[in-house]
């Protein structure tokens, strides 16, 4: 039974919920199924609270937080904090409150939306508090015994000095426990003894806790006299209750004064032999009444009565016999071990047999008549007899009938217990086995050779064979026979019998089936190990190469715990684990074999088992035993090698199964996702107008699940940019909440330093982690009035996170996306490339609009533009003929390159011709008309040219002159086209180029109907093709141009011009014609 203090607690923890609130009420409903009624209490206020809390032992209040409750007096739950003392309050905030209502006094926060949550947290803050006071009242009563006691008692730190005293040293010593306080305990001690009660205190501080160290003083008292005590030193330093040395007085007492009862001195009398007993002084202290009556033979001037206490026993009895008992006696306290001698004296007429029995105080004195021949035979054959049965290693008992009388330390080990004479036979052995030893003891038959399996009474079980052998009856020609029935019983580990293995392998294996993971199966086999082979540490280690430590077991005996041990790795190439992990056997050896391998590893062993496990490492067992792991069943050992490797392969495949399928789950999920992104990417290029993109965007992105956000996004919307007056404003939304966005602007000025706007002005996708943080925009501002707008509204909306990406094409400010979620961190790095991969899309549909829309607008601008590029091919064109030249057309190649068909007035055509071939750029030149003192070049180009960059940009390059080192641009652009982006672009792709001029005006009239028709049916390459074969002369006659020439102009093949022309003209005829038919 262990000696802690049993802290009683209440059946039932005590709730008050306080407070006159639905929300107060819904939580009494909610708590009502968790507690018993008696347990919860109600109290409507705080003046009612406060009664129950004087009538009743209340564990925890439970009461509503209104946040937005009056300021000018506080509120229910300040009240109740300031009165609660240190009961516990929960109260019931939403998340948003919760920081506030901690900082009013509660213990904790739970939502009353959450019947489940609040009921646990009560349940938890309740009987937190119940325990605590009723360890506090065991303490208290504690502290009330010690006090109460009449023991003398001092708490020292490690250097000795009194922090505590018990009141019961004023009575015993005559100091006050205040006066004693402070100050060091050797103050207290004779000189001469000091040093022994400072090795005594410094003992007990360097061994563990509860070390405990004694030493006999002589103790100073306030009246000026030294008193002989026993001082005993417990380290309990690392007990934060005592956290010193506790020092107990206790008394010395003579052998007269602890003799006991009267029955027990009247009995000693009763013997025949002189027995003395001898204090440290030689001084008697006992002396029985054959003693009285052995010394009367010397001195007659005894009386009859008992020798007195205090007298020396040498001054009573003849100097020669004086001298050698005292000889006798000071050999037996320096060996320390009994002295038995035969001596004689003039007045006895026999020798007499002496034994001197040494002790830490003083001697025992046995005289005996009977020649010492007799006694020291006997002594040294018991002697003999006890030295062999305990050193046998194995557990060896006698009985008389059902009780232990004798167990060796064997036998102790086994059971782990102190002491096992005196208890019943049921008590070691289960009930099976303890029936089955008593049957055979009875049994006529006189010895039994097969043993009796079972297991110990111990937790766990422990499996042993006993083998059983009835004692005869002794017989001794000094002493009667003995009668008892005694039975020796032979009590064997039966770990070591095959019965044993199978046990183990079957326990074993039921826990490695049971365990869920690696370590839990290797934890379960050093478990095994370390029972079954009796070791004092058993460790798992992993790999092959270099052995780590994955697993620790250490016996119950030892000293330390299996946390404490951390065996480093070990590199087994070149030491006795090599072999051995290479046969794959298990082996046992002696410490010998193993030096280098427990060097390395720390670890005390005479013995070490090693034990294979398949490729995964090995289990070293070790043992301080000289004897250990032999017998053990190899076989056994080999099948638990087996059955665990077979094991942690079905864990590595089940965890590679998990991963499989995790994996699988993940991969179709990017798949989903993906194939979810290409749809809306091919349904934005598929959108037919710019509002029809942005509003396939947002609805897109609304219904793209989120990773890290269950809800996915909650709310998208694309803001239009503005840049005349410098704003975004929102043009399509999806999701829910979207009705503020109706009449809401970003302004792009600055003014507001949103997810949007930094997203328009640095052209670079944004994220906000958490609406709620102070720098959620990632930048500083000096006026965050129109930020923190925004984003209360958003918070207010149940919005956490943001997402905004710009769209753009080149330098075109199309606007942006913006994406809200109602969780913090939804959006992580996969979908931030997602949404931006979607805005670059959907930047370069509305660019590819705008562009047509350009073209077909009717109203254009004229732009002329200065070109400082010296680099460009047309401009270096332009400067090498020194004259003006009108673009036609011009024809992307499927290379970079462009094929320019062109006019320049005036000059013979063959030497422009050749001027023109000359330019670096230029691939090939070719003259297709000549005409009205013009004339016609079809000019290949093998680099991009300007009119390259003005036709992706939404314009129409229609002439360039040269003038001085520059080159003037004509450019004609459609209505939608912004220009300042538009002339950005162009002086980021050719730097120096300059807007000189701008003119708007009305288009020419064209045919409308069939030619619109006909411009929306028509791809981009057949429009090409088309082109190109109209200003290369293929439909003159006869022909400037074959089929094949204007192919290799376009640097497609022959049959690839000769499908898209008639694609085209199909097309053309079909309208033509008024076929309604699809070309």
């Amino acid at each position: 039974m262990s000696d802690a203090a049993a802290t009683v607690v209440g059946d039932f923890p005590c709730v008050l919920i306080v407070g006159e609130s639905s929300s107060a009420d819904d939580a009494m409903d909610a708590l009502a199924g968790a507690f018993a009624e008696q347990s919860l209490l109600r109290a409507r206020t705080a003046a009612a609270a406060r009664e129950r809390l004087a009538e009743r032992e209340v564990h925890c209040l439970v009461c509503p937080f209104d946040p937005d409750e009056r300021s000018d007096s506080p509120s229910l739950l300040e009240r109740l904090a300031d009165r609660a003392d240190d009961v516990p309050i929960v109260a019931l905030a939403d998340e948003v409150d919760a920081d506030r209502a901690l900082e009013a006094g509660a213990s904790d926060v739970a939502s009353d939306a959450s019947a489940t949550v609040l009921r646990t947290r009560v349940r938890n803050a309740a009987d937190r508090e119940r325990y605590r006071r009723a360890a506090s009242a065991a303490a208290q009563r504690h502290r009330a015994i010690l006090e109460s006691a009449d023991a003398v008692v001092w708490v020292v730190d490690a250097e000795g000095t009194v922090e505590y005293a018990t009141p019961a040293v004023e009575s015993r010593l005559g100091y006050t426990p205040t006066e004693l306080e402070r100050t060091a305990l050797t103050r207290l001690v004779h000189p001469d003894d000091r040093e022994a009660v400072r090795d005594a205190v410094a003992t007990a501080v360097a061994g563990p806790t509860g070390t405990t160290e004694r030493v006999r003083v002589r103790l100073g008292h306030a009246d000026g006299t030294w008193r002989v005590a026993t001082l005993t030193c417990t380290n309990r330093l690392a007990d934060p209750a005592l956290e010193g040395v506790i020092v107990t007085r206790t008394d010395a007492k003579s052998t007269a004064d602890a003799g006991g009862p009267d029955a027990v001195r009247t009995g000693l009398d009763r013997l025949a032999d002189p027995l003395f007993v001898l204090g440290s002084d030689d001084d008697v202290q006992y002396a029985n009444a054959a003693a009285s009556r052995f010394v009367r033979r010397f001195d007659s001037t005894v009386a009859d009565d008992p020798l007195p206490p205090g007298v020396v026993l040498w001054d009573r009895l003849p100097d020669a016999l004086g001298r050698s008992l005292s000889e006798r006696v000071r050999e037996a306290e320096r060996t320390g071990s009994v002295t038995v001698f035969q001596t004689t004296a003039p007045s006895l007429e026999d020798p007499i047999a002496v034994a001197v029995h040494p002790g830490d105080d003083g001697a025992t004195i046995h005289v005996r008549n009977r020649p010492a021949e007799a006694v020291e035979t006997d002594r040294d054959r018991l002697a003999l007899l006890e030295s062999v049965v305990d050193a046998v290693d194995i557990g060896i008992a006698v009985l008389e009938g059902p009780t232990i009388r004798l167990a060796n330390p064997a036998l102790l080990e086994l059971v782990d217990a102190a002491s096992l004479v005196g208890r019943d036979l049921e008590s070691v052995f289960d009930d099976d086995l303890a029936a089955a030893v008593l049957e055979r003891a009875d049994s006529p038959v006189v010895r039994w050779l097969d043993p009796v399996s079972g297991t110990l009474a111990t937790e766990p079980p422990r499996p042993v064979d006993v083998s059983i052998a009835p004692l005869s009856p002794d017989f001794d020609a000094d002493r009667a026979p003995s009668t008892a029935d005694r039975t020796l019983c032979v009590v064997r580990d039966g770990a070591e019998s095959s019965d044993g293995a199978a046990s183990m392998l079957r326990r074993t294996t039921a826990a490695l089936a049971s365990a869920e993971t690696p370590s839990a199966v290797r934890r379960a086999v050093v478990d095994a190990v370390g029972e079954w082979m009796g070791a004092d540490v058993a460790v798992w280690y992993r790999g092959t190469d270099d052995l780590r430590p994955a697993a620790t077991v250490t016996a119950d005996y030892t000293d330390s715990d299996d946390a404490s041990i951390e065996p480093p790795a070990i590199d087994p190439r070149g030491t006795r684990l090599e072999p051995i992990l290479e046969s794959g056997e298990p082996t046992v050896d002696d410490r010998e074999a193993f030096t280098d391998v427990l060097a390395r590893t720390g670890l005390r062993a005479e013995r070490v088992l090693a034990v294979p496990v398949g490729s995964d490492g090995i289990v070293l067992a070790t043992s301080t035993k000289p004897t250990a792991f032999d017998g053990i069943d190899g076989d056994g050992l080999e099948a638990l090698s087996t059955a665990t490797a077979l094991a942690l392969e079905d864990r590595d495949r089940a965890a590679a199964l998990r991963t499989c399928r995790h994996e699988r789950a993940r991969l179709e999920t990017v798949v989903d996702r993906d194939e979810r992104l290409w749809d809306l990417g091919r349904s934005l290029l598929g959108a037919e107008t710019r509002e029809g993109v942005e509003e396939r965007l947002c609805e897109g992105l609304v219904s793209l699940p989120l990773p890290a956000a269950a809800d996915g996004v909650a709310l998208a919307w694309v803001g239009r940019a503005d840049d005349g007056r410098e704003r975004l404003v929102p043009t399509a939304w999806a999701g829910r909440d979207a009705a503020f966005l109706e009449s809401a602007t970003v302004a792009l000025d600055g003014s507001e330093e949103m997810p949007a706007h930094t997203a328009a002005t640095t052209r670079e996708a944004v994220v906000v982690d958490d609406l709620a943080t102070d720098d959620a925009m990632g930048a500083e501002t000096t006026d965050r009035a129109g930020e923190d707008s925004w984003r209360r509204r958003l918070r207010d909306r149940g919005f956490r996170s943001a997402l905004s990406v710009p769209l753009t094409a080149d330098e075109f400010r199309f606007g942006t996306l913006t994406a809200y979620a109602t969780e913090p961190g939804a959006f992580d790095e996969r979908t931030r490339r997602a949404c931006a991969h979607l805005g670059t899309i959907a930047g370069a549909a509305i660019g590819a609009l705008e562009t047509k829309a350009a073209l077909l607008a009717d109203r254009v601008t004229e732009l002329e533009v200065v070109c400082r590029d010296e680099t460009e091919p047309l401009s270096s064109l332009a400067a090498r003929l020194g004259r003006a030249i009108d673009i036609r057309a011009v024809i992307p190649r499927s290379t970079d390159g462009s094929t320019v068909y062109c006019s320049i007035s005036d000059g013979d055509s063959d030497a422009i011709r050749d001027r023109a071939a000359a330019v670096t750029a230029v691939e090939s030149v070719t003259v297709v008309g000549d005409g009205d003192d013009r004339t016609a070049l079809e000019i290949v180009f093998a680099a991009p040219t300007v009119a390259g960059t003005i036709a992706a940009h939404g314009g129409v390059l229609r002439a360039l002159e040269p003038v001085d080192d520059r080159t003037r641009l004509t450019i004609e652009l459609g209505e939608p086209v912004d220009v300042r982006a538009f002339v950005r672009a162009l002086e980021r792709r050719h730097p120096g180029t300059e807007l000189i001029a701008r003119r708007t005006r009305e288009r020419p009239p064209r045919a409308a109907g069939a030619i619109d028709e006909l411009a929306g049916r028509l791809s981009e390459r057949q429009r090409r093709t088309l082109e190109a074969a109209y200003h290369g002369g293929f439909f003159e006659w006869p022909r400037d141009h074959t089929g094949e020439e204007i192919a290799a102009t376009l640097g497609i093949s022959q049959p690839t011009f000769s499908r898209h022309l008639r694609l085209a003209q199909r097309k053309l005829f079909a309208l033509l014609f008024d076929d309604a038919g699809e070309a």
